[in-house]
């Protein structure tokens, strides 16, 4: 499977049902099975939401395909996570628990940049702590 852009766009709390919409056409589109883009969407949602509550009312998504994985990157122009609160790391722990993996960029300029990947022939990890 070759690489490339499947999404990428900025969004506000008014584009939420959109931004799940079209992730979710785009990682099926990208090759991911129906419950694979499910967790991928839900995942997104949560760092989305994260983004315009935390991060300015605002985000940036970018949805890849990169070989067999796709990766979802999600950031903001807020303050970091420094000062963020529970709510976000408490995304970010969902967003881990439903992807096979979460790097987190705390923006040194500020802002974040949260970047998910979900392989397409990995099986779903286990919830765990």
């Amino acid at each position: 499977m070759t690489g490339g852009v499947l999404l990428d766009l900025r969004f506000t709390g008014a584009d939420l049902p959109m931004l799940r919409l079209r992730v979710a056409t785009a990682a099926a589109a990208a090759g991911l099975d129906e419950a694979r883009c499910d967790e991928l969407v839900l995942a997104v949602y949560e760092l989305a939401c994260n983004a315009i509550v935390h991060g300015g009312g605002a985000g940036s998504l970018r949805l890849t395909r990169a070989g067999d994985a796709v990766h979802c990157q999600v950031s903001d122009d807020g303050p970091g996570f420094a000062d963020a609160g529970a709510g976000r790391r408490g995304g970010l722990w969902l967003a881990g628990q439903l992807t096979d993996g979460v790097e987190i960029d705390d923006g040194a300029l500020g802002g974040a940049v949260v970047t998910l990947t979900v392989g397409r022939r990995f099986g779903r990890r286990q919830l765990s702590d």
